[in-house]
């Protein structure tokens, strides 16, 4: 009797060690897959513009970029205050402000969803598109994106973007300086660091 319970009793510490070893692994497994499972933002990207139009051009610069990139659910949303935008001319700023009517719409902003997955494991730079709603100046237009994201550490991405629009297309009337007019289409990008929240 004493043997019989003697090797049961090695049976359940068999049996319960193995388990807490399987649990331990699948614990393990569950948390390098959740542990990306996260949201991760921006609070100081940048975003810029550059304008041409015969014999010059300007830029437009702003370090106010803010947004987030949900890699769970593919939700991102990214916004720029208009009035953040400089071009190192008050005049040409305000006239800009006046274009965008700043007041009645003081944002840029983006709302879409990732259309591929971004790959945690994969080392350097991977293009994810991103599809969703583009509003300038009170106009939304579906476009779509090519982010460019990189891992640069743990809880860090970097992300990269740059594509073109018509500012007509937006409602908006071309600018003019002395009779000579701002082209219609302008080259847009955005540089930030996303943290792990």
């Amino acid at each position: 009797m004493k043997k019989f319970m003697k090797i049961k009793s090695n049976r359940i510490l068999y049996l319960s060690k193995t388990l807490i070893f399987y649990l331990s692994i699948l614990f393990l497994f569950l948390s390098s897959i959740t542990s990306f499972a996260q949201v991760y933002s921006a609070t100081e990207g940048h975003a810029n513009f550059r304008a041409k139009m015969p014999f010059n051009s300007y830029m437009g610069k702003s370090d106010r970029l803010q947004g987030t990139i949900n890699f769970e659910t593919g939700k991102v949303a990214f916004k720029v205050p208009v009035r953040s935008i400089k071009t190192n001319k008050d005049k040409r700023d305000e006239h800009m402000y006046e274009l965008l009517e700043a007041k009645k719409n003081p944002d840029v902003v983006f709302d879409g969803t990732l259309i591929d997955n971004f790959d945690i494991n994969k080392k350097g730079n991977q293009s994810v598109p991103v599809k969703g709603d583009f509003t300038l100046a009170g106009t939304t237009r579906q476009i779509t994106i090519p982010l460019d994201l990189e891992l640069v550490s743990e809880g860090t991405i970097q992300l990269k973007a740059s594509w073109t629009l018509l500012i007509t297309d937006y409602g908006l009337e071309r600018p003019s300086i002395v009779f000579i007019q701002v082209d219609d289409k302008h080259e847009l990008s955005v540089d930030a660091v996303l943290m792990e929240k």
